[in-house]
């Protein structure tokens, strides 16, 4: 199989992100000195390599409906490209309508828009996301569901991945069970701590094994020596056992799912 999908771009808005994950690194990273528009923020991928757009980084880019669907049709409309959308909100039937009838404008053109919603945990989210602010696993697969029917590619990202005993990895298997009907795969990766992260949770560095090293572009901001690659090997082996019963496509990364997904 040729990839089609080689480089990508990531981008979000340049606010802290308003979500308040526990889990989230972004919030030890330095602001911005001064917020892009939208307009700017489109732009500065000029004179850049990529040959998809990640609407996805630091920011829940649709904590603000509009302004998500808007950045979505912007850069579609400025480089047509492809683009792979992450979510943790409940998107609302106009906004799936919306995202449908650009996927199938893009469709027109060869190109493709995913749609994913990420999750980590079940009953226990409330653990490392803010419940007051995030919407339940369970709205979130709604999004994926209602994507599924407007022709929208579909993945389901069960990440961080906790270990067993801090989140029962049950649930992210319950999850995924639920949303098999209307998914073209998962994509699943462990936590990646830091100091200050594991303050939020409540937890010490004696709560977890570590692996030596890990690999995300996600954290290609964040200093290497900062980073802690939290081991849940076991707990990701089950949920790719889970997914082969269920006949789901399991990834680790993201690029490897797309480039599977583009061609079908």
């Amino acid at each position: 199989m040729i990839n089609k999908y080689k480089t990508r771009q990531l981008i979000s808005f340049d606010e802290r992100c308003p979500m308040m994950c526990k889990h989230c690194y972004t919030y030890e990273l330095e602001e911005k000195a001064k917020k892009r528009t939208q307009k700017e923020l489109v732009l500065s991928l000029q004179n850049k390599q990529f040959d998809i757009i990640y609407v996805s980084q630091s920011y829940e880019n649709f904590f603000d409906e509009q302004a998500g669907l808007q950045l979505c049709s912007d850069l579609y409309h400025t480089y047509q490209k492809d683009l792979f959308v992450i979510t943790r909100n409940h998107l609302s039937n106009k906004a799936i309508e919306r995202l449908g009838a650009l996927n199938r404008e893009m469709q027109t053109q060869g190109n493709q828009l995913f749609l994913s919603v990420s999750v980590c945990a079940d009953d226990s989210y409330g653990f490392t996301e803010n419940v007051q602010l995030c919407p339940t696993p369970r709205q979130r697969l709604e999004n994926l569901e209602r994507a599924f029917r407007q022709g929208i590619k579909t993945l389901l990202i069960v990440r961080p991945v906790f270990p067993n005993h801090i989140i029962p990895v049950a649930e992210c298997l319950n999850l995924i069970e639920l949303a098999q009907p209307y998914i073209c795969a998962v994509i699943s990766s462990g936590l990646i701590a830091t100091d200050k992260i594991l303050n939020k949770l409540g937890l010490n560095r004696e709560a977890f094994r570590y692996l030596s090293n890990g690999d995300s572009d996600y954290l290609d901001n964040l200093p290497s020596e900062a980073a802690l690659y939290v081991d849940v090997e076991s707990e990701l082996k089950k949920i790719e056992r889970f997914c082969e019963q269920k006949n789901v496509r399991f990834f680790r990364h993201s690029m490897p799912a797309l480039n599977a997904l583009a061609g079908n």
